[in-house]
């Protein structure tokens, strides 16, 4: 049994331990977070974490911090962080690849990506159905014209 666990809400990690503690022999990650979104629980931060916990992984973790700062952080041009628009979209249960569609529709339309982010998880929308977050991103800008919604900071 494996798992993956994405950084939404900051839980990536948590639950990678909750998922071996339940039988997961197998635990995932990416170096940095990379990942849409809040991003992929850290593999240099599981290793450490395991490795505090006595958990046996294999990894040196020394070995995938220098990996993780030397070779990947300087090839990434956005890494995963928790700003207000990665929280929303974990709080509002939102595909992790909606992220960079809300941030682009939120620049091009003049409106918050996570106002976007948390119409999108209201109305459930799924993988596949990226190209819908222009029409959420136009009805707010649409209410906001008519003075239905208050101008907000574009982030």
């Amino acid at each position: 049994m494996g798992f993956h666990g994405h950084q939404n809400l900051s839980l990536g990690v948590a639950n990678s331990v909750l998922a071996v503690q339940a039988g997961a022999r197998q635990v995932d990650g990416a170096l940095c977070a990379l990942g849409a979104g809040a991003g992929n629980a850290p593999t240099e931060v599981l290793a450490a974490t395991f490795d505090r916990l006595g958990v046996p992984t294999g990894v040196d973790v020394h070995g995938v911090l220098e990996a993780a700062e030397q070779v990947v952080r300087p090839l990434i041009p956005r890494l995963p962080w928790m700003d207000r628009s990665s929280i929303v979209q974990g709080y509002a249960g939102v595909y992790s690849s909606f992220l960079l569609h809300a941030e682009r529709a939120a620049e091009r339309y003049g409106v918050p990506a996570h106002e976007i982010l948390q119409r999108v998880g209201e109305h459930g929308y799924v993988g596949g159905q990226e190209d819908m977050i222009i029409d959420i991103a136009l009805q707010i800008a649409e209410e906001r014209d008519l003075g239905d919604l208050p101008a907000a900071g574009v982030r």
